[in-house]
């Protein structure tokens, strides 16, 4: 056995039980509006929009009036098609040249503007929520919840996912004069499609 296997064997041999204690409260702090105005206000104001649709247009409509130049459009969902389905990129590589990734989030956050990502939603691969040039998120105005306590308390997909993402808007940097760029690494847009 090797230093480090001994020493991982070691650490798990005595690790307390965690059902041996009990944890605190979560207290429910902050404003608790969970409204789709509120969030609807910070997703802006972090660089995300709303693709809104016009007259009773389809997703698939919205996607192709929105992103006209998207040859390859990627369906993590299953009432979506697109060009491919996300089990069938593999790999990263593969991943840098979706123009569209369409997603479902399980919630958003109100206070942040921001949606949650796992596993769940991406199961094959992680990474094409952040190399893909655009995201388009389903999200339900019903799974809303006000801020990052409620979200920890209401939500399970905080506890049960092994990997998890909260995104808010497209990436984005800013040099010390204050020149703000939005896109300069990971997605160049995230849109939120409400779920009718």
């Amino acid at each position: 056995m090797s230093s480090r296997d001994a020493i991982l064997t070691r650490l798990r041999d005595n690790r307390p039980d965690p059902a041996a204690y009990s944890l605190p409260p979560v207290a429910r702090l902050g404003d608790m509006d969970a409204s789709r105005a509120r969030f609807e206000k910070s997703l802006t104001l972090l660089g995300g929009q709303v693709l809104a649709p016009q007259a009773g247009e389809s997703l698939s409509a919205a996607i192709a009036r929105r992103f006209p130049d998207a040859k390859i459009v990627c369906s993590a969902v299953p009432e979506f098609e697109g060009t491919v389905r996300i089990e069938e990129l593999g790999t990263p590589q593969k991943a840098a040249d979706v123009d569209v990734l369409v997603v479902r989030a399980p919630f958003g956050i109100a206070e942040m503007g921001s949606i949650f990502l796992s596993e769940a939603q991406l199961p094959t691969l992680n990474s094409a929520a952040h190399l893909t040039q655009h995201i388009v998120v389903i999200l339900s105005e019903s799974t809303l919840t006000a801020n990052m306590h409620t979200a920890y308390i209401e939500r399970p997909e905080f506890h049960a996912a092994r990997y998890g993402v909260l995104m808010s808007g497209p990436s984005a940097t800013a040099d010390i004069q204050g020149v703000l760029v939005r896109g300069a690494q990971g997605v160049r847009t995230l849109s939120v499609w409400w779920e009718q």
